[in-house]
C-alpha cells in the first residue's frame, strides 16, 4: 500500500489565501477607478491623470489574465481538499460500520 503525506491545513490555508487574493483583484479595478478621478487635474494639467487612466487600461488587462489564473488553480485545490475531507468521512463511516 502507497502512503500518501497531505498537508491539508497548509492547503486550506493557500486555497483562503488565494481566495482572498482574488477579493483583492475583484476591489482593485474600483479602486483605480477611484484613483483617476481623485487625481483630476492638478494645476489645470490632465497629464497625470490621462498616465492614472493609461495604467489602470494596461492594468486592468494583466489583472483579468491574473484572476483567471488565481481561479484555475484555487478550483484545483479546493477539489484536492474536497475530495480528502470526503474521502476521510467515507472512510472513517466504513471503518466505524465495519468494527
Amino acid at each position: 500500500m502507497l502512503d500518501v503525506m497531505l498537508d491539508r491545513a497548509r492547503l486550506t490555508a493557500a486555497r483562503d489565501g488565494l481566495r482572498a487574493a482574488m477579493d483583492e483583484f475583484e476591489d482593485s479595478a474600483s479602486t483605480n477607478d477611484d484613483l483617476e478621478e481623485s487625481v483630476g487635474n492638478p494645476h489645470g494639467r490632465g497629464r497625470l491623470r490621462d498616465r492614472v487612466g493609461w495604467f489602470e487600461a494596461n492594468w486592468s488587462s494583466n489583472r483579468d489574465d491574473l484572476r483567471e489564473r488565481l481561479q484555475s488553480v484555487h478550483e484545483r485545490i479546493d477539489g484536492i481538499v474536497t475530495g480528502w475531507n470526503d474521502w476521510e468521512t467515507e472512510a472513517t463511516a466504513a471503518m466505524e460500520d465495519a468494527g
